[in-house]
């Protein structure tokens, strides 16, 4: 890891430290800023990759283009690693949004290919998180980071059963799908040095990103794009209905209205609680975006994450953040009530009311007790490679998508697996709940409610991988970021007597051993 751009204030120091207020005020936040320039390097290795990926999109290349954009993204996204992580752990995030994008220009300019190396760009660039984990082993050592040992020996079994069941290439490229998001977002929770820098940033990526993919997806249902049309007809993809404008669900620049979903409602919660006229065009077409993805379950999941950011918060905030909800609802209730809009949307919404009498929800829980009944009787799992993109290395034998992460989950790493695996997630997401800095800063309470509510669509998907699992990851590491920084600063312990004994605790070692006291070594040994 390179040197730290902001270092946090030492334990040791109460009288060059204030202590936050145990009340965080009443106001929205402004948005914040990191203080830090972005190097030249940083621009150049952007400007060209973009350059590169406009030109590509333009027809050049040719066919081995698909394996040039993502060898050219592999090496930049290497390139920041080292010599920008902050503007890397943007680079990625951007990659995810948009290789399924270029991926089918791609294809309509040069041909319908099934298994498109653009795809693999996204996964490299998160899984160079593997050069920062084995840099900072010593991080990984304490109680915050002890769930994700879980999961990952979780990982370690499925490969196995996979490697026995399926054969070395399918496990070993679903082990590598199921890794990358994980790992990246261990990556975001071992860089906490870095948190301010992190939550800047981040923050105005999704600024950037939240109205711009809104806006591609309603344009998408209105004028379907050739290259979508074409790629919806050669990877007959029904469920996200016919190839024509008004008839189509919107599935962004992802792959599927499922990830596109889990991106909009991620982008909504980060930047709701925070001050700009500007977010309020962009929530806007995110939310009419959403509806248009007709996916149920991300709606449910948007308003569990609303609803847990606004108990999360001091009760003074609560009118606030609920007229932005009613002045965004209204500007975007002109454009979803639309005939052609509101023939789409209302339908949809009405299947909420009474499931029973909705097909693809009866044709759902029939497969999904099949399903159950198998996982049953095969106690020890069908292992990675059973499922997802990775039977298509086996000839296109196994299941697709099962439609139920839960049930995945157990099916392909069995009850031990998925009983270890489910142990991990339950320990990290218990674990932010206890996080008391989530008061007083806005982005530590969005990133724990936008996990919850992203965990809340297990039951009818898979989200610990692609888009949604990088999502959830991430949310996950950066929460575990700002505790560890938050520690170390002394705004996480929960009252101030404990805040001032923590401090004389330390100034007394610091002036015994005549050195300045440790960062935060406490606060991740979590001793």
């Amino acid at each position: 890891m390179s040197a730290v751009h902001t270092p946090p204030v030492p334990l040791g120091a109460p009288t060059a430290m204030p202590w936050p207020p145990r009340q965080a005020p009443a106001a929205a936040p402004a948005l914040p800023t990191s203080g830090r320039r972005v190097p030249a390097t940083t621009v150049i290795v952007v400007g060209l990759f973009g350059a590169a990926t406009l030109a590509m999109l333009a027809g050049a290349g040719g066919r081995p283009a698909s394996i040039a954009f993502a060898a050219i993204a592999a090496l930049a996204a290497l390139v920041l690693h080292q010599s920008d992580p902050v503007s890397y752990v943007n680079f990625t995030f951007w990659l995810w949004f948009i290789s399924p994008f270029v991926r089918r220009v791609l294809d309509w300019h040069h041909g319908w290919n099934a298994t498109s190396p653009v795809l693999l760009a996204p996964q490299v660039a998160a899984l160079l998180a593997v050069i920062t984990l084995a840099r900072n082993l010593k991080e990984l050592r304490g109680i915050l980071f002890a769930p994700y040992l879980l999961v990952l020996a979780a990982l370690g079994y499925g490969y196995m059963v996979g490697l026995v069941t399926v054969g070395a290439i399918p496990a070993t490229y679903a082990l590598l799908t199921w890794l990358a998001p994980a790992l990246f977002g261990l990556q975001l929770a071992v860089m906490w040095r870095r948190y301010p820098e992190l939550r800047a940033s981040i923050l105005r990526t999704f600024h950037v990103a939240l109205p711009l993919l809104a806006a591609y997806g309603i344009y998408q249902f209105v004028r379907l794009p050739v290259w979508d049309a074409t790629w919806m007809r050669n990877a007959d993809m029904r469920s996200i209905g016919s190839p024509l404008p008004f008839l189509v669900r919107v599935f962004g620049t992802l792959n599927t209205p499922g990830p596109y979903a889990a991106v909009l409602l991620t982008g909504t919660l980060l930047i709701l609680p925070y001050r700009g006229w500007l977010r309020y065009p962009a929530i806007a077409l995110a939310l009419v975006a959403l509806l248009l993805t007709r996916t149920r379950s991300a709606w449910i999941a948007f308003i569990l994450g609303v609803v847990v950011s606004q108990l999360s918060q001091p009760l003074g905030r609560i009118p606030k953040r609920t007229i932005t909800l009613l002045a965004v609802s209204l500007m975007a209730l002109p454009l979803a009530a639309t005939p052609q809009f509101r023939n789409t949307i209302l339908p949809r919404l009405n299947t909420l009311t009474n499931l029973r009498q909705d097909n693809s929800f009866v044709k759902r829980v029939e497969f999904s007790q099949e399903t159950a009944s198998s996982i049953v009787e095969s106690a020890e799992g069908s292992g990675l490679g059973s499922t997802g993109g990775a039977i298509k290395l086996r000839g296109n034998q196994g299941v697709r998508s099962l439609d139920n992460g839960f049930l995945e989950v157990f099916y392909v790493f069995g009850w031990p697996g998925g009983t270890l695996f489910f142990l991990g997630i339950s320990g990290l997401i218990l674990q932010s709940a206890r996080y008391f800095e989530a008061r007083n800063d806005s982005f530590a309470n969005a990133i724990r409610a936008t996990a919850v509510a992203l965990v809340s669509i297990l039951p009818v998907g898979d989200v610990f991988t692609g888009p949604t699992g990088l999502l959830i990851w991430s949310m996950i590491g950066l929460g575990i970021g700002a505790h560890a920084f938050h520690l170390t600063t002394g705004s996480a312990l929960r009252s101030q007597r404990f805040r001032l004994a923590a401090s004389q605790r330390e100034a007394m070692l610091a002036a015994r051993a005549d050195v300045a006291p440790p960062l935060a070594g406490a606060g991740i040994d979590g001793k």
